[in-house]
């Protein structure tokens, strides 16, 4: 792309994005400054296998939660242009009203790491550090084995982070970036320990796309295949939680008792950490215009500037040669 060879490319970082804008004055992206990026509707997360030891134990999945630093994560993997997750939703204006809703209710996340909370959580399970500063019970170290998309620089230098953050706190982590077939396999078949994701994608402005998700009705044992639910969530807490979803899919659109069954619902999925939210997504998809003018941008907001999904026709047929009228 600094050299018009590429008219887009794919997600790329702040700072690879200032190297070609450096050779490259034509190139645009959705902001014509920091942080230049989209954002995303799939809200990154971490998702820990419920029905595999010792991370069924919701203890142990909080203590998890509590380890990471979520503020390291934007500014290291995001270069300071994310946000941190205050739930698993997107932080879309017509979202407000349920994660406000969360929030108040007490069953947010905070974006600061607090390991002393975690040591308690675990040291209370049986763990203890070892010689080599690593969780041990029964001989055996506490390992964590972190599944990744190894498509784009986003999603192996957030695991990365978390890698780091985990390893220092005391838990033998382990990134394993791979392809997105791979990831899709282990991830309907249950067959993981940890998976970095964006699994409760959907909701972008009411919940209950997100918060079904989730639902029981997509439970499969490990070894069958999930199309939903891949945390293999099954709990009475899980129970409990999808009769409230299922209470909230029958309800208008704008319902005023929608926000509080939400609050309600997310008690469920807060005290079991069903699931572990950590950043929202940025997006940085970068256009030349040396060539082709009408790319989508802030300014130019016809459509969102995702060429991975099968709205890309429809920027196509936008396009016109550089120059003409």
């Amino acid at each position: 792309m600094s050299t018009h060879q590429l008219d887009s490319v794919m997600n790329i970082t702040p700072g690879a994005f200032q190297a070609i804008l450096a050779k490259n004055p034509n190139a645009v992206a959705w902001h014509s400054s920091l942080p230049y990026s989209w954002a995303d509707p799939c809200p990154r997360e971490l998702t820990l296998n419920t029905a595999v030891a010792p991370w069924d134990d919701p203890n142990m999945r909080k203590a998890v939660s509590l380890i990471i630093d979520r503020n390291q994560i934007i500014s290291v993997a995001y270069e300071g242009t994310s946000t941190a997750s205050k739930t698993m939703f997107v932080q879309y204006g017509g979202m407000e009203p349920s994660i406000d809703a969360i929030v108040n209710a007490g069953y947010g996340v905070d974006a600061s790491a607090h390991v002393d909370q975690a040591d308690a959580l675990l040291t209370a399970a049986g763990w203890a550090k070892d010689g080599n500063g690593i969780y041990a019970k029964d001989g055996n170290e506490l390992s964590l084995d972190i599944l990744t998309d190894n498509s784009t620089a986003e999603y192996t230098r957030t695991t990365d982070v978390l890698v780091e953050q985990f390893q220092a706190a005391g838990i033998n982590a382990t990134s394993e970036p791979v392809t997105g077939a791979t990831i899709t396999a282990a991830r309907q078949s249950g067959n993981y320990d940890a998976m970095y994701n964006w699994e409760q994608c959907g909701s972008v402005n009411e919940p209950w796309k997100s918060l079904d998700t989730m639902n029981v009705k997509w439970y499969q044992p490990v070894g069958t295949t999930a199309n939903f639910n891949f945390m293999r969530w099954n709990t009475d807490g899980a129970k409990a939680y999808s009769q409230i979803v299922d209470q909230i899919g029958v309800l208008p659109l704008g319902d005023p008792s929608i926000p509080g069954l939400v609050a309600q619902a997310y008690k469920y999925v807060y005290d079991e950490t069903a699931v572990i939210p950590l950043v929202q997504a940025a997006k940085l998809v970068p256009f030349d215009t040396t060539y082709w003018k009408g790319w989508p941008t802030s300014d130019n907001n016809y459509l969102q500037p995702t060429t991975w999904w099968e709205n890309t026709e429809v920027i196509l047929v936008h396009l016109q040669k550089a120059g003409s009228s």
